[in-house]
């Protein structure tokens, strides 16, 4: 976990290979696809209660820090580990690319315990699948 200021949050937005962004503000709910003439934008942390930018194995988890000036920043890698994954249809307004079958696609990531059970250990948005099966 890092605590870092708003510039250096969105430079390791714009620098990590990140695909889609989930935002929730005071304001409003968003998930979006970042992509060139969509940015994650500055003023998202303004208002923000939490963020998580995220693509098929890493995400960032952002939340802000009491002084208002930082924000705590968790970074997550699940390359190389074992998960289970899972879609959840999008409501059509809720879907970035507004189609009609839109499905997020959620990672559960398992850990062992002593004995060898599974157990999900952390879960984290990985994807959207849109237009007739594409996965993002």
């Amino acid at each position: 976990m890092e605590n870092l200021t708003k510039l250096e949050v969105l430079s390791k937005i714009e620098n990590g290979g990140y695909k889609f962004a989930w935002i929730n503000t005071f304001s409003d709910l968003k998930l979006i696809e970042l992509i060139e003439n969509n940015k994650f934008n500055d003023k998202y942390l303004e208002n923000l209660i939490e963020a998580k930018i995220f693509n098929k194995n890493k995400e960032l988890s952002i939340i802000p820090c009491e002084d208002d000036e930082k924000f705590s920043v968790v970074e997550f890698d699940g390359a190389g580990k074992d998960y289970i994954e899972e879609k959840q249809v999008l409501y059509k307004n809720k879907s970035p690319f507004n189609g009609e079958n839109d499905k997020l696609v959620i990672r559960n990531y398992l850990d062992y315990d002593y004995e060898g059970q599974a157990f999900v250990n952390y879960t984290k948005l990985c994807g959207i699948e849109w237009r007739k099966g594409n996965d993002e």
